[in-house]
C-alpha cells in the first residue's frame, strides 16, 4: 500500500485496494498483509501449469490463514473451510479445470463478512445478508468465473482479511485485494475511461474502463463498509471517441428493493427518469447491472435518485437563511468534524420534526422535501402561529461527503444508535431537539425520512400493533388518516414497524412521547391523492408530498 493510505477516504483506483502481490515457489510461503479496512478479501494464485495440476491423491491446501482455508479436492473441486462453528463449508459446483484454460490456471476465493465488523452491535445479524463466499477459477490471463458460492451466511467470528496468508501451491503468483467484487479488478485489462466518467465528490464512479471499442463499464466505488455500493451517482462527460453503451455494475442487498431506478440530469437540478436498454439481476442477491445508451446521458449526470448531496444541502441552507422567519443553526459535528444543521420555522408551542439523510446519498434524497415544505408553510401564517417545524436536512454528513452506503465514519448504522451507543451525529440531533423541548416546544409528530428503494409507492411505517402506549392509538390513527388523505401515504402501502431501542422513530416515541413514523420514499411509484391513482415517480412527486404533509399538519393543528 502507498504511504499515508487511509481506507475508504480517497480510494481512487484498484491499486488502492491491493494488499499483496508476490511470486511464490514450489514450497509453502507465508506473506504478511497490511491492515485491511473492509471486511472483504479476494485472493487468487496464478499457476503456470497445465490443468492436470488440479488433481491429486488427496485434498491439498491452496490458501490458508487462522480463520479459513481454500483447498483443492482430489477431484479438482475448490472447497472453502473453516474450523469456526458458524462458518460455512462451500464446495464448487464443478471442478476447477472446467473454467481454466490451457495456458495456465488461476484459482481463488472472494469473501465478504460484514457481520464480523458489526459483531459487537445489536444489529450484527442484519449483516448476514451481505456476507458471502465465492469460489473462483479461470485461465491465467482472463477474468475469473464463479464456480461456487454461499450467500447470506452469518459468521460474526470469522475475520475475512487475515494478517498473514499462507500460499501452499506453486510456483506462480499470488494477488490479494481488500475487495469482494473480483469482477471490478481488471484481470486482462481494459483501457481507462476516466476522461468520460471522472470521479466526483460524493459520487459512485470507480475505475471505469473500455471493455471493447463500443462500450464502457463502471463499478460503484468503495464505501465505509464494502468495496461496492447499491447506489449510482456519476458524471458522464462527452468525449472522442464516445461509447455507444454504458454498463453500470452495482450490488444490491435485501432483495431487489434497493436496486435502483435511474434518473438523468443535464445540470444536477432538473431530473427525469431514464430507462436502461437492459438490466440483469442475480436472483440469488448480490448483483445488479444496467446498460444505457451513452448518448442519452452524455454531458450530464446519472443517478439512482435525484440526489441531495453537499451542494444541494449548502444551497438549501443558504436559501433558508434568507427567508423571513426561518432560522438556520449549526447543531453539532460528525465523526470527522463536518457540521450538522437544523432549520426551524414557526412560533407555535406544538412541534413537528422532519429528520432526513441517515443513510446513503440514494436515501438522502429525502432532504429534497424540505424546501417545498418551507415554501408551503410560508403561505400559512396561522399554522406557523400554532406550531413550529424543525428540519434536519442530513444526519449522515460524512456519508454524503464520501458517497457511502449508509454507515457513518465509525462504521455504525446511525438508525440503530438513537437510544443505545449514541453517535456524534445522533447525539447532535437529540441534544438539539431536547433543548428546544426544554424551552417549551411540545413535539407531537416526527417523521424520519428514508428514500431510494423500489417500493410499491411510498411506505409509511407506523408503530406496530400493541406498541403504541407511549403515544396513544388515537393520535397515531388520526395522523395516518390525515397523511393518507393529503399526502397519498396510504395504509395499504405501509406496514407496522416494531419498536425497540435503536431507530429514530423509537426515540421519538419512547423518549419524547411523540407520534413517530419512518417514511420510505419510493423511486418507483407513488400514490397521487389528487388523481386517486398510482403514478410513476418523478421529481415533482416530492413537491406533492411536501404540500400534502403541510396540509395534514394544518388540519391537525388548526
Amino acid at each position: 500500500m502507498t504511504d499515508g493510505y487511509r481506507p475508504f477516504r480517497g480510494i481512487r483506483s484498484i491499486d488502492d485496494l491491493l494488499l499483496a502481490r508476490a511470486s511464490i515457489g514450489s514450497t509453502p510461503a507465508t506473506i504478511a498483509l497490511p491492515e485491511a479496512f473492509y471486511p472483504e478479501l479476494c485472493a487468487w494464485v496464478t499457476l503456470d501449469a497445465p490443468t492436470d495440476v488440479l488433481f491429486g491423491d488427496a485434498p491439498r491446501v491452496l490458501l490458508e490463514c487462522d480463520a479459513w482455508r481454500l483447498l483443492l479436492t482430489e477431484h479438482g473441486y475448490l472447497r472453502f473451510e473453516s474450523d469456526l462453528p458458524d462458518a460455512p463449508e462451500v464446495e464448487s459446483y464443478v471442478p476447477a479445470h472446467v473454467a481454466c484454460g490451457s495456458r495456465g490456471v488461476r484459482l481463488g476465493v472472494a469473501i465478504c463478512n460484514a457481520a464480523w465488523v458489526l459483531r459487537d452491535t445489536d444489529y450484527a445479524a442484519e449483516a448476514s445478508r451481505a456476507s458471502s463466499v465465492r469460489l473462483l477459477a479461470g485461465p491465467a490471463d482472463s477474468p475469473l468465473s464463479r464456480i461456487g458460492e454461499e450467500l447470506a451466511w452469518p459468521a460474526p467470528d470469522l475475520a475475512p482479511a487475515p494478517e498473514r496468508l499462507t500460499v501452499a501451491l506453486g510456483p506462480g503468483e499470488v494477488e490479494v485485494f481488500n475487495c469482494f467484487e473480483a469482477d471490478s479488478i481488471a484481470l486482462g485489462g481494459g483501457k481507462p475511461a476516466r476522461d468520460l466518467l471522472p470521479l466526483v465528490p460524493g459520487g459512485s464512479s470507480f475505475e471505469p474502463r473500455w471493455i471493447d471499442d463500443r462500450a464502457v463499464e463502471v463499478f460503484t466505488q468503495p464505501e465505509f463498509m464494502r468495496s461496492s455500493s447499491y447506489w449510482v451517482f456519476l458524471r458522464v462527460e462527452r468525449g472522442a471517441p464516445m461509447p455507444e453503451r454504458l454498463i453500470v455494475r452495482t450490488m444490491h442487498v435485501g432483495g431487489a428493493n434497493m436496486t435502483p431506478t435511474f434518473f438523468a440530469s443535464p445540470d444536477r437540478e432538473h431530473w427525469r427518469r431514464v430507462a436502461p436498454l437492459r438490466v440483469w439481476l442475480d436472483r440469488q442477491g448480490g448483483e445488479f447491472a444496467a446498460e444505457f445508451d451513452a448518448s442519452e446521458i452524455a454531458g450530464g449526470w446519472l443517478a439512482s435518485s435525484p440526489p441531495f448531496g453537499d451542494p444541494e444541502r449548502e444551497a438549501l441552507l443558504a436559501w433558508a437563511g434568507q427567508m423571513p422567519g426561518v432560522a438556520v443553526r449549526e447543531i453539532g459535528a460528525s465523526v470527522e468534524g463536518r457540521a450538522l444543521h437544523s432549520i426551524r420555522i414557526g412560533e407555535g408551542p406544538r412541534g413537528v420534526a422532519i429528520i432526513c439523510g441517515q443513510h446513503s446519498p440514494l436515501e438522502i434524497m429525502g432532504g429534497r422535501v424540505i424546501e417545498p415544505m418551507i415554501r408551503a408553510l410560508l403561505e400559512r401564517r396561522e399554522l406557523l402561529s400554532a406550531a413550529s417545524f424543525v428540519f434536519i436536512p442530513t444526519v449522515n454528513v460524512d456519508c454524503a461527503y464520501y458517497g457511502g452506503n449508509g454507515l457513518n465514519a465509525a462504521q455504525r448504522n446511525l438508525n440503530r444508535h438513537w437510544i443505545v451507543d449514541l453517535q456524534p451525529e445522533t447525539r447532535a440531533v437529540i441534544d438539539h431537539i431536547n433543548g428546544l423541548c426544554a424551552e417549551g416546544l411540545q413535539l407531537e409528530l416526527g417523521i424520519d425520512i428514508h428514500a431510494g428503494g423500489i417500493f410499491r409507492n411510498h411506505v409509511l411505517m407506523h408503530p406496530a400493533d400493541g406498541e403504541v402506549a407511549a403515544t396513544g392509538l388515537d393520535a397515531i390513527e388520526h395522523w395516518r388518516d390525515l397523511l393518507e388523505r393529503h399526502a397519498g401515504l396510504r395504509r395499504s402501502d405501509g406496514w407496522g414497524l416494531g419498536q425497540n431501542r435503536l431507530r429514530a422513530s423509537d426515540w421519538l416515541q419512547q423518549e419524547l412521547g411523540a407520534v413517530g413514523f419512518c417514511l420510505e420514499l419510493s423511486t418507483c411509484s407513488y400514490f397521487d391523492p389528487r388523481e386517486g391513482r398510482t403514478r410513476e415517480f418523478s421529481a415533482d412527486a416530492l413537491d406533492l408530498l411536501a404540500e400534502g404533509i403541510v396540509s395534514a399538519c394544518e388540519e391537525f393543528f388548526l
